[in-house]
């Protein structure tokens, strides 16, 4: 039996006592609790429920360990992908080969177009700021900067390639 449930019952058995205790003795709180405590299991099953308790607030600092582990593993193999990527680029680049096709996979690299670079956002114009909560609207920011104005405060990289693998 759950301790939930076992609690549950208690509970019932305890509160049933002390309605019938409360009506023939009035309200004595130590002898209740007394009472309720030579003739119910109330307090062990609360004892054993505190138990369960202490013994999942240690699964949850462990659980809480492994996921900022899994994170951080997730992260750094990110980067790594994204460096074997970038080596690839460029080795296609500096070979000039546009396309290559391997028994798994079609590799190719694509033109990246410049992308948004803020440098500063407090020199950003307030037009380019969404309200509540205050959020900077990148896209109509990008598209002032494409279309060749002047943003203090923010402006385009040189784009560049990137390879896209497409799965056999």
């Amino acid at each position: 039996m759950s301790v939930e449930r076992k609690v549950a019952i208690e509970k019932e058995s305890a509160t049933d006592l002390l309605k019938s205790l409360s009506d023939e003795l009035g309200c004595d709180a130590d002898l209740m609790a007394a009472t309720i405590e030579g003739e119910t299991g109330l307090f062990e099953a609360i004892g054993r429920a505190v138990d369960e308790i202490d013994q999942i607030e240690v699964l949850i600092v462990g659980l809480k360990a492994k996921e900022k582990a899994f994170i951080d593993r997730r992260r750094r193999l990110e980067a790594k992908k994204d460096r074997i990527r970038a080596q690839i680029e460029q080795a296609m680049d500096a070979t000039e080969q546009k396309a290559v096709t391997l028994p798994t996979a079609t590799l190719s690299l694509r033109e990246v177009k410049p992308g948004l670079i803020v440098s500063e956002e407090a020199d950003i114009p307030a037009r380019f700021w969404k309200a509540q909560p205050p959020k900077l609207d990148k896209t109509a920011l990008l598209a002032e900067l494409k279309a060749g104005e002047q943003v203090p405060g923010a402006g385009l990289d040189n784009g560049g390639f990137a390879v896209a693998i497409r799965r056999a």
